[in-house]
C-alpha cells in the first residue's frame, strides 16, 4: 500500500474537477490517513505472536527435560532401594533362594530344550512319514482312478456285448424258426421219398414185366422171321438151286462219346444232340468236376465270359478257365465258408462273402487279399460290384445292406428297392413270395428283377411298375438251398435255375412257359450262371460238383 504525506493531500487542489480517476484518488488518500494510526499495533502484534511461538518451542524443550531427570530420578530411587535390602541377611538369604530358584529354572530349560529337540526330531520323523503317505495316497488315488476309467470301458463292451449277444439270440430264433421248417420239409421230402420209392419200385416192376412182354414179343417175331427167311430160302433153293446164306447186320448204336481231358484228369466232355433254339438254350453237359473239398455255395461267370468262379465251404474260391474247365487259380484267405462270388467290369478282381462276418477282394493278378471289408455282425451271403466297381454292396444275415444295393430280398419273403444316394429303401414287396428269398438277378437291359424263392417259384417284376410281371414254376422244380441263385440269359429271354434234385429248368419268359430240362448233378444245385457270351452255362451243387453246359447259337 502506498502512503501519501500530507503535504501531497494539497495537491489534490490540482487534480481537474469531474474527473473520476481524480476522484478515486482522493478517495485512496483520505483512507491512507484514517488508517495510518492502526500502523503500529499491527507491527506489535507480529512481533509478539513471533515471541510466543518461541516460548513455547523452549517449554516443550523444559519438559522433556523434565521427564527425563524425573525417569532417571525414578531409577536411582529404585537402586537404592535395592541396594538397601541387599545389605540385610534376611534380603541375603532370599537372594540365595531365588537363585536356587533361577537355577533349577535354568535346569528345567535345558530339560525343555532337550524335550522340544526331541520333539522336533519326532515332528520331522512324523513329517517325513506324512510325506510317505501323501505319497502313497496319490498313488493310490491315480490308481483308483485309472481303475475307475477301466471299469467304465470294461463296462461299455459288456454292454456292447450284451447288445451283439441279443442281435445273436435274434438271429439263432430266426435260425431255430428256419431250422424247423427245414426239419418239416425234411419230413415231407422223406415221405415224399418214400412214396417214389414205392412208386418207383412200382414202376421198375411194371417195367420189367413190360420189357418181358416185349422180350416175348420179339422173340415169336424172331422165330417167325426166321421160319419166314427158311421158308422163302427153300423155296429159291426149289426154284434156282442156290443156297442163300443168311447176312447178319448190326445196326449203329446211338451211343454217346466220351472224351478225358489228360492235363486235369477230372472232366468228362460229353457230345449229345440237341436242338437249336431262338437265341441259346442249353442242351449238353461237356464237363463235369469236383475241384473243392466242402459243399460249393455259388458260381459265377466273368464278364466277357472266359472265366467262372466258384465259393466253396473248404473256404477258398477257385476261377476256372471256361474253354478247358481246368482250376487257374484258387484264392485262400477266407476264414469260413464262401457263401457268395462275383467279379469286377474288369475281371480282374473277385468279391467273395464268407460265414466269418466279412466280405473280402482278392485281385486275380496276384492271388492275394486286397481289401476285408467288415462290419456286419452276421453271416455274408452276398457281395457284388456296383456297375462301374468302385464300390461293393454287401446283404448279410444281420439284416442290413451296405454299401448300398439297388434291390435286396430278405428272410421275411419281401423285396426292398434302395436309393443308392441317400441310403433309405424307396420301395417294398410284401407277399410276393410265400417263403425266404434266395437270390435276387436283374435283367441284362436293367428292366425286371429275377427273384428266386423257398415256396419253390420264380418272380420276374418290372422296375417300372413295382408290379409281379411272370411267375415261373413247374412239377418237380424244388429250391435247393437258402442261398440258391438263379440267373438270366444275355439276352432276358431266358431264365435258368437249379432244383433240389439236380434237374436244371429253362424257362422261356416271352411265353411264360418251361422250355426244357438238362439234369446231370445228383445234389441239390445251389447255384447257376450263364456266361455273358452267350455260349456256355456253369451249374455247381452241394456234392462238389461243377459242370459246364454248351449249346447252339
Amino acid at each position: 500500500m502506498s502512503t501519501f504525506s500530507p503535504a501531497g493531500a494539497s495537491t489534490n487542489s490540482n487534480i481537474p474537477a469531474g474527473n473520476w480517476q481524480g476522484d478515486l484518488l482522493v478517495k485512496l488518500l483520505v483512507r491512507d490517513r484514517r488508517e495510518k494510526a492502526f500502523t503500529d499495533f499491527v507491527e506489535s502484534y507480529n512481533s509478539l505472536v513471533q515471541k510466543l511461538g518461541k516460548f513455547a518451542d523452549r517449554n516443550a524443550e523444559l519438559e522433556q527435560s523434565e521427564k527425563s531427570a524425573t525417569e532417571k530420578h525414578s531409577n536411582l530411587s529404585r537402586e537404592v532401594e535395592i541396594l538397601r535390602e541387599q545389605g540385610s541377611p534376611l534380603n541375603q538369604k532370599k537372594t540365595a533362594e531365588l537363585e536356587q530358584q533361577i537355577q533349577a529354572l535354568k535346569d528345567e530349560r535345558t530339560e525343555l530344550y532337550k524335550t522340544q529337540g526331541k520333539n522336533a526330531q519326532r515332528l520331522l520323523d512324523l513329517n517325513d512319514s506324512l510325506r510317505v503317505h501323501e505319497e502313497t495316497e496319490k498313488r493310490n488315488h491315480e490308481e483308483v482312478q485309472r481303475l475307475t476309467e477301466l471299469n467304465q470301458a470294461l463296462t461299455a463292451k459288456v454292454d456292447l456285448q450284451v447288445q451283439v449277444l441279443r442281435e445273436k439270440d435274434i438271429t439263432i430264433q430266426l435260425l431255430q424258426d428256419e431250422l424247423a421248417t427245414l426239419q418239416l420239409e425234411i419230413g415231407k421230402i422223406d415221405e415224399r421219398m418214400r412214396d417214389l420209392e414205392r412208386e418207383n419200385g412200382q414202376l421198375l416192376q411194371r417195367w420189367l414185366r413190360k420189357m418181358n412182354e416185349e422180350a416175348e414179343k420179339m422173340n415169336e417175331a424172331n422165330q417167325f422171321y426166321e421160319s419166314a427167311l427158311e421158308v422163302h430160302a427153300k423155296a429159291l433153293e426149289f426154284q434156282s438151286g442156290v443156297v442163300i446164306v443168311d447176312k447178319e447186320f448190326t445196326p449203329m448204336n446211338n451211343v454217346p462219346k466220351s472224351i478225358t481231358f489228360p492235363e486235369a484228369g477230372t472232366g468228362t466232355i460229353r457230345w449229345y444232340k440237341y436242338l437249336n433254339s431262338i437265341y441259346l438254350v442249353i442242351l449238353s453237359m461237356i464237363f463235369t468236376c469236383t475241384p473243392h473239398d466242402g459243399e460249393i455255395h455259388s458260381i459265377v461267370s466273368s464278364y466277357d465270359g472266359t472265366m467262372f468262379a466258384t465259393g466253396s465251404a473248404d473256404k477258398t474260391i477257385k476261377i476256372f478257365d471256361s474253354t478247358t474247365g481246368q482250376v487257374k487259380q484258387t484264392l485262400s484267405g477266407s476264414i469260413q465258408s464262401v457263401m457268395h462270388v462275383s467279379f469286377n467290369n474288369t475281371n480282374e478282381m473277385v468279391a467273395g462273402a464268407s460265414n466269418d462276418n466279412a466280405a473280402r477282394l482278392w485281385h486275380l493278378k496276384t492271388g492275394r487279399i486286397r481289401l476285408t471289408l467288415t462290419g456286419h455282425v452276421g453271416k455274408v451271403y452276398s457281395a457284388r460290384f456296383n456297375g462301374d466297381s468302385t464300390k461293393v454292396i454287401t446283404g448279410s444275415h444281420d439284416r442290413t445292406v451296405k454299401v448300398t444295393t439297388l434291390v435286396s430280398g430278405h428272410l421275411d419273403n419281401n423285396l426292398r428297392f434302395w436309393d443308392v444316394r441317400s441310403g433309405k429303401d424307396i420301395k417294398e414287396l410284401t407277399g410276393i413270395h410265400l417263403g425266404q428269398i434266395t437270390s435276387v438277378s436283374v435283367s441284362p437291359d436293367g428292366s425286371k428283377v429275377l427273384t428266386n424263392s423257398r415256396d419253390n417259384t420264380l418272380k420276374i417284376v418290372d422296375l417300372k411298375t413295382y408290379e409281379v410281371e411272370q411267375t415261373l414254376h413247374a412239377d418237380g422244380y424244388k429250391t435247393g438251398a437258402n442261398w440258391a441263385r438263379s440267373c438270366f440269359s444275355p439276352d432276358g429271354r431266358y431264365v435258368a435255375a437249379g432244383s433240389l434234385d439236380g434237374t436244371i429248368f429253362y424257362w422261356n419268359t416271352q411265353k411264360s412257359k418251361l422250355e426244357k430240362t438238362t439234369k446231370e448233378h445228383i445234389a441239390p444245385i445251389c447255384g447257376v450262371s450263364w456266361s455273358p457270351q452267350g455260349g456256355q452255362l456253369f451249374s455247381a451243387d452241394k456234392d462238389r460238383t461243377v459242370c459246364m453246359w454248351a449249346g447252339l447259337r
